[in-house]
């Protein structure tokens, strides 16, 4: 069984990283599901920004999903609620291979209550991706810089926004993330 946490920035490869260690179960036999919230109004499928996809479940929570699956593929878990980290433990505990994805930092560079929520389940594995900073292009990258019109955004929303195309995200590293 294995618990895997991906985090990072905006366009840090963290679908890409799902897809890359979900799909090799279906080589083993094991019947697996990814799954993506309504919230992410982007696209429906798990899709990595290099287009690589894979089809999934959309849901408004966790607990529509169920348990029939042998290998699960959340992505975009800061989109989901906090009481959903419930049923990723009750699936751990069933000895369920688990990888979720999702940002690690809001748009303030405060920790996503939903994500704090799996953290607190203790994953097995977390794995932290960089991006390239969309300003100085370091690969260093850690921050998810909101903008609307070209100028960041540091406080009066909420934490999380879905991307429809009313905000601009830009992967940031320190010295160029701007905080209130």
């Amino acid at each position: 069984m294995a618990f895997v946490f991906i985090t990072g920035p905006m366009k840090s490869g963290k679908s890409l990283e799902l897809i890359a260690r979900v799909v090799p179960f279906e080589y083993a036999d094991k019947k697996i599901l990814f799954v993506n919230p309504k919230k992410n109004v982007r696209e429906s499928n798990v899709t990595s920004r290099l287009g690589i996809d894979a089809s999934s479940q959309v849901v408004s929570s966790l607990q529509e999903v169920g348990d029939d699956f042998d290998v699960i593929g959340v992505d975009e878990i800061h989109m989901f609620e906090e009481e959903d980290a419930k049923e990723i433990e009750k699936w751990v505990k069933k000895g369920k291979d688990v990888f979720i994805s999702g940002l690690d930092l809001d748009y303030q560079g405060h920790m996503i209550q939903t994500t704090l929520k799996v953290l607190e389940l203790r994953p097995d594995t977390i794995v932290v991706k960089n991006a390239v900073c969309e300003v100085c292009h370091t690969y260093d990258a850690r921050f998810t810089q909101l903008l609307a019109e070209g100028k960041e955004i540091t406080e009066g929303i909420p934490p999380v926004n879905p991307d429809d195309g009313t905000f601009q995200y830009e992967a940031r590293c320190r010295g160029c993330f701007v905080k209130k």
